[in-house]
């Protein structure tokens, strides 16, 4: 028996790093999932690898900022396995890295709102209809260590990240009575595509960054996939609203 036998989960930029990882894991847990990505043809791949290890899984390419494609993603979950009882949001963008707000491009601004904070809105918006009908479920979406720090020339980004966390919080309070939990999860420095240019082309400020980590490492996408399979499975039955670090101490780090 598998942790999230009999239920079926949506995972948002499902196609690499921290959302593979975990489409993979809940695929072993007994998921149906659904693969969700702007890189359909990487969705694809996922979701084939679930399906040649034993498990079952689906994709659909989708843009989680634009209204119509959320909304087809979900529906996609629903036409694909009869019900929806988790949600992944997991999709995000970093953005420029190492530019001060005053040099940001206000378009680079409103893609990360769009992205980061509005597809977070668009895949719970249209997820709560269908997980009501199935008596509640479970919304998990990425944060970061960002939204508690001030981390120079991430301006934008730390605070989608901490729109994220608000937003959850309302609505853990909105839906508590009628069985959907909403919670984050928070990883630090993650050796994922997002960081690739760092990891790749500086490996000796990838080094240092791994150094200043408190256990001495990055946040791998297994680490992260396992800190959602708990808030996804019944273990966390009792929890909402929480958020839960994944940073290997960085954030609570002192001198």
């Amino acid at each position: 028996m598998g942790k999230l036998d009999g239920k079926v989960a949506i995972v948002t930029g499902g196609a690499s790093g921290f959302g593979e990882a975990t489409a993979l894991l809940w695929a072993q847990e007994g998921a149906r999932v659904l693969v969700a990505d702007v890189d359909e043809p990487r969705a694809r791949r996922v979701a084939e690898a679930i399906r040649k290890a034993g498990g079952q899984a689906a994709h659909t390419g989708a843009d989680v900022s634009k209204a119509e494609e959320a909304r087809a993603m979900v529906q996609a979950a629903v036409r694909a396995f009869g019900r929806l009882d988790v949600l992944f949001n997991n999709a995000g963008i970093l953005g420029p890295r190492g530019v001060y707000t005053a040099e940001l491009p206000v378009e680079e601004a409103e893609r990360l709102l769009a992205v980061n904070v509005m597809g977070v809105f668009l895949g719970t918006r249209y997820a709560i209809p269908e997980m009501l009908k199935g008596g509640g479920g479970s919304i998990l979406s990425t944060g970061s260590d960002s939204a508690f720090l001030g981390n120079r020339g991430l301006s934008m980004y730390c605070a989608t990240k901490g729109a994220v966390l608000a937003f959850t919080r309302v609505v853990a309070m909105e839906y508590a009575r009628q069985g959907i939990r909403a919670n984050t999860i928070s990883p630090g420095a993650g050796k994922t595509p997002m960081h690739a240019e760092l990891i790749e082309g500086n490996q000796e400020a990838w080094r240092q960054v791994e150094e200043a980590i408190p256990v001495g490492r990055s946040c791998y996408p297994e680490d992260l996939a396992r800190a959602a399979l708990f808030f996804a499975s019944d273990d966390s039955k009792y929890i909402t609203g929480a958020n839960l670090m994944v940073d290997g101490g960085w954030s609570v780090k002192g001198l």
